[in-house]
């Protein structure tokens, strides 16, 4: 019904339609020469040749009439398409919903009949030739599959990527949105360039109907005669079948006329929704990446087809459009409409193209180099001033990429668009950058320096694709690293410029990359941060935080053994090389290699990072004194994981098969000193070393600054020496190197490798500690092991151990003052971050001053409508209040989320609302979450996992996750991450044998779909399970021994 409407709305028809009908309107009611002809020249005046003439213009005319109807009806019945069409009857199986092709436009009986001749003749000689085309066409289809089957071959259209004998140069596309009924019409012109002879042409296109097709040779007279066209649902393409074969080396036009609808999903052009003066208005927005630029336009959807990109939008006057270049001519119409031409695209990959419909405001600014850069948003948004820090940080940014890759930025414009509704924190589409609302609108009167720095790095990560990603982009999706790592990795070098005294490469990064990826990693079902991907189903999995965050750790250790300045050398040059093309890792070890040769170092780039990229998982160094030889330690490696009786993912390849070259650092410490470090590169199984100047009373300290991706781990003997110093003079060792003491133990622990007092003993020394990043560390790894334990019986004994240690530092830093009318960011992010780090592991295990005063602020907030909670601990103390305070807090909370505009407000509100211990309120929660009018789609999932983690809630996130299943995975299966965040957000802390027997059985029953996710869940659960079995008990001997001394 929806595509009906908008076809009475369509626009003007275009010239070639023009042109089609004006060639079935001659054909079929035109005078050809003959008969007729004659009977309507000039008669001498005798009454017996008029009679005759009246009879035979009698004649002719009602049989002209009865030729006419006939037209007509035949015309109806075949819903007359272009000739170009072909006839799609005879193709391969379609998928109806594609909106297949019917047959192709026919001539009405007696168009273009020689003079003199029957019709019944010409009717039947037209079917012979019909007939024998069709045999013809059916015989070489036949010597085509029998040639497939020869070289055991797939037809073109069945293979997993598109057929290489067809490069697409340039797209000139045309849309018409309709947004009062949510659907578009499209033209697209293909500029194909013929590399290989072939009568086939392919292209992927899904969820569309297809109206005409045609084929021309370029710049020359006539078209390519189509023969039929189908669509072949299972590879999402679009299959076109000519009479006869493309010639090589020359150019050809493909036209495509479609409609589809704007979805109200979250993929390819879809649509969203916010309301601004009690009135609901919508706007159309593109997420294309990686595989959902098919949705939108038939296209070439891989990434190695670089294309130029002309488009047009017709929309009505009463919205703007946006795409990734400025806008050239626009054309308004008396009806009120307009149409924006925009200015052609460099050579770009389709899922970077995107465009926008809305009615949005912006502001805007301009770099040094004139780069106009806009940010479009909710008028009441731009109003406020929401938009005004992204937007002055991104100008900065631009300039800072600009100066560092020696590389412009490539186009006049970058515009920031900011949407309710996205399925990722943003897409970095070249030009036109999508945002959801929360990660780039901020109101620096309610948002925390949390806040500010999540929206911070999201912008930095999103400009760093402008380079890595939109100019050079990965070959194929294996490589997907190669610009996700980057942009990563870049989010803490750009925020470190501008904020130098934050140290977030040095600092942060180990925390909120390097730890979290290991945990992921360690697992026996991880994969390479570079895998294989065949096709299209398999490019959601290489979309994870390996990708992401194990390419970010990759790239800084190969930043750090290199040296940074070497390293930038050899970004610049890959960047120049490559620029508007495309990329594979081994053109960045190349460059790198080379970069290193003109410094006069020779590395194997190539030979070292294969082995981090091409294996899963990563190495822990076991460094061993040597008892026998003085200064000689033993150094040996092999792969980490959580769970030793994991069934490895890869049987033929046992853990004991993998090897690394690792870039070991290493320094000996005594009480007052530490030598500086020394680089031993560790590639067999175990090697000797002598290290020098190692004393009796020195300890030695692997992987300094945590640059590696490994763990690295003592004999018994040195770890006690390290807990001694970390208690007489902590700051010996580096604050980096005391975070990653903390990870690396608790993960050893967990793991079986160290006995489970060790990490305990650790932050034993953190009443002195007064740096944010080991508390930061320390809070990270606890919080699983808090997790593990918080439905046992003797957690309160656990409890009590964590909270004598935060105890003396909760004391000393107090409750931060109500800093509203301060500067956002603090002159000591530091100190901001590690107050609110102490105050949160003290409400979170239940110290009673810090409960009190949480439900004091909330009490005051209620009672006087004035919310005077310092903003760093907002989402603390709403969190805390809710826990424990009655359902009236509740509602409270939940009327607030509702009435507010802020978005970095919205989020924290609706977050807290998890934090009930009420199961009714949880329940009635988890079911309100799926409903999109009360709860933003992609907000949903974090309301499921915050209930997950809640030990009130676990159980009942996992059955409403089992019972609502179909309905998730309906709403988020094609997003990227989404899913897999679900299964994992909701499966990652149950640890009963019960709990894992519902995993499987569940799994069991719904197989279809994200199988690697669910394969990651049972590995957890299983080494959860192991933990409790093995080490629980050893964990609270230990600890009951620990707090009677």
């Amino acid at each position: 019904m929806a595509l009906e409407e908008k076809r009475e709305k369509r626009p003007p028809v275009t010239p070639m339609m023009i042109e089609e009908e004006a060639a079935l309107r001659n054909g079929s009611r035109g005078l050809p020469p003959g008969p007729w002809a004659e009977a309507a020249g000039p008669r001498p005046p005798t009454t017996e040749r008029h009679i005759a003439v009246h009879k035979r213009l009698v004649l002719g005319f009602a049989v002209s009439i009865l030729a006419l109807l006939a037209v007509t009806m035949i015309a109806v019945l075949l819903s007359v398409r272009f000739e170009e069409c072909g006839a799609a009857a005879d193709g391969p199986p379609r998928a109806g919903g594609n909106g297949s092709l019917p047959g192709a436009a026919r001539r009405p009986p007696g168009a273009g009949q020689p003079p003199g001749r029957p019709e019944e003749e010409v009717e039947e000689e037209a079917a012979a030739r019909g007939g024998e085309a069709a045999a013809a066409e059916e015989k070489k289809e036949e010597e085509e599959e029998e040639e497939w089957q020869r070289r055991r071959e797939l037809p073109p259209w069945a293979r997993p990527r598109l057929p290489r004998h067809l490069r697409p140069l340039h797209y000139n596309l045309m849309l018409s949105a309709f947004m009062e009924n949510f659907t578009f019409s499209g033209e697209v012109n293909v500029q194909l360039e013929v590399r290989n002879a072939s009568r086939y042409i392919v292209l992927h296109a899904h969820r569309m109907h297809i109206e005409a097709v045609r084929v021309a040779e370029d710049k020359l007279a006539g078209g390519v005669r189509v023969a039929r066209s189908f669509f072949y649902p299972q590879t999402q393409v679009f299959v076109v079948v000519l009479n006869r074969s493309l010639e090589v080396q020359r150019s050809y036009n493909l036209k495509i006329i479609y409609n589809a609808l704007i979805e109200n999903e979250l993929l390819g052009f879809f649509r969203s929704s916010y309301v601004l003066h009690g009135e609901r208005r919508f706007l159309g927005v593109t997420q294309f990446s990686p595989t959902h630029a098919r949705k939108a336009f038939p296209c070439f959807d891989e990434p190695i087809y670089k294309a130029t990109f002309k488009i047009s939008i017709r929309h009505q006057a009463t919205y703007l459009s946006l795409s990734n270049m400025p806008v050239e001519t626009s054309v308004f119409e008396e009806d009120g409409w307009v149409t924006d031409h925009f200015s052609q695209t460099p050579l770009m990959s389709t899922y970077y193209l995107a465009w926008a419909v809305c009615n949005f405001t912006y502001r805007e600014t301009v770099t040094k180099s004139g780069v106009v850069v806009r940010l479009y948003a909710r008028p009441d948004a731009i109003r406020r001033g929401s938009g005004d820090y992204a937007l002055n940080i991104t100008r900065r940014l631009i300039e800072f990429y600009e100066d560092y890759f020696k590389v412009p930025y490539s186009l006049p414009k970058l515009d920031l668009l900011a949407v309710p509704k996205h399925p990722y924190a943003a897409m970095e589409n070249w030009g036109l950058s999508v945002f959801v609302e929360q990660r780039i609108l901020l109101d620096p009167s309610i948002s925390s320096i949390s806040y500010l720095l999540d929206v911070t790095m999201v912008i930095v990560h999103e400009l760093c694709h402008q380079w890595f990603g939109d100019l050079v982009t990965p070959v194929w999706w294996e490589d997907v690293w190669l610009k996700e790592g980057f942009a990563h990795y870049f989010e803490f070098v750009g925020t470190d410029y501008l904020y130098p005294g934050w140290n977030m490469e040095k600092q942060r990064f180990l925390t909120d990359v390097l730890h979290e990826v290991m945990l992921l990693d360690g697992l026996a079902s991880s994969h390479p941060v570079s895998q294989e991907v065949q096709q299209a189903t398999d490019i959601d999995r290489v979309f994870d935080w390996i990708a992401y965050k194990k390419g970010a750790a990759l790239i800084r250790m190969l930043a750090n053994f290199m040296g940074h300045s070497v390293f930038q050398m050899g970004l610049q040059d890959y960047l120049t090389i490559h620029k508007y093309g495309n990329a594979a890792r081994n053109d960045l070890w190349n460059t790198l290699s080379k970069a290193l040769n003109r410094v006069g170092k020779s590395v194997n780039i190539q030979a070292v990072m294969d082995q981090w990229t091409l294996q899963m998982g990563y190495p822990v160094i076991t460094i061993l004194g040597n008892e026998t030889t003085d200064n000689v330690i033993v150094i040996s490696q092999a792969r980490f994981v959580y769970d030793s009786d994991a069934k490895p993912k890869d049987p033929a390849l046992g853990d004991n098969s993998y090897l690394w070259q690792i870039p070991l650092t290493i320094a000996v410490g005594n009480t007052s000193h530490i030598s500086s470090e020394a680089i031993i590169w560790v590639s067999n199984k175990s090697e000797h070393h002598r290290i020098p100047a190692l004393e009796e009373a020195s300890w030695l300290l692997g992987n300094i600054n945590q640059t590696g991706y490994f763990r690295v781990n003592y004999d018994i003997r040195n770890w006690r020496l390290l807990i001694n110093q970390l208690k007489r003079n902590h700051e010996v060792i580096s604050v980096s190197n005391r975070a990653g003491l903390i990870d690396d133990a608790f993960n050893l622990a967990r793991a079986g490798y160290l006995p489970q007092n060790i990490p305990l003993e650790i932050i034993g020394y953190l009443s002195e500690e007064k740096d944010f990043l080991p508390w930061h560390a320390a809070s990270r790894a606890l919080y699983p092991l808090d997790k593990l334990l918080d439905r046992t019986e003797n957690y309160n004994i656990f409890n009590e151990y964590i909270l004598r240690q935060v105890a003396s530092m909760y004391l000393k830093l107090g409750w931060p003052t109500n800093n509203l009318n301060k500067s956002l960011v603090q002159a000591s992010y530091q100190h901001e971050e590690l107050h609110r780090e102490v105050i949160m592991l003290a409400c979170s295990f239940g110290n009673k001053h810090c409960h009190q005063q949480a439900a004091t602020l909330i009490s005051d907030w209620i009672s006087s409508n004035r919310n005077r909670i310092p903003l760093n601990v907002r989402d603390i103390v709403y969190c805390t209040g809710v826990s424990l305070m009655d359902e009236d807090v509740w509602e409270f909370i939940w009327m607030k989320f509702h009435s507010t505009t802020a978005v970095s407000e919205k989020k924290i509100l609706l977050e807290a609302l998890t934090c009930s211990d009420d199961r009714n309120l949880l329940n009635r929660l988890l079911n309100l979450s799926l409903n999109s009018e009360v709860v933003l789609d992609q907000d949903a999932i974090d309301v499921i996992i915050h209930v997950a983690r809640n030990p009130h809630g676990r159980d009942l996130a996992w059955k409403f996750f089992r019972e609502k299943w179909k309905i998730l995975n309906a709403r988020y299966g094609e997003a990227l991450f989404m899913n897999s965040k679900l299964i994992s957000g909701v499966t990652e802390f149950l640890n009963t044998e019960e709990e894992l027997r519902e995993l499987k059985n569940f799994i069991r029953s719904y197989e279809e779909g994200a199988a690697a996710s669910f394969s990651r869940a049972v590995e957890t659960v299983e080494a959860n399970v192991r933990w409790q079995r093995l080490y629980k008990e050893e964990l609270f001997q230990w600890l009951r021994k620990s707090l009677t001394h």
